[in-house]
């Protein structure tokens, strides 16, 4: 199973980050493929496709 974690939280050593990492540690001892992404930290921008 692919999974994508999306992490939301600007502080990078907080516990929802914590939590990610450790349920991220466990799927891919399951067998799964993760991702994550750290969107707090990632640069952004609406889609323009639109326009």
């Amino acid at each position: 199973m692919k999974i994508v974690i999306l992490e939301g939280s600007p502080n990078k050593n907080g516990s929802s980050n914590m939590l990610a990492e450790q349920f991220r540690k466990g799927a891919e001892e399951a067998g799964h493929s993760v991702q994550v992404i750290d969107v707090a930290h990632s640069d952004i921008h609406p889609c323009i496709g639109c326009i």
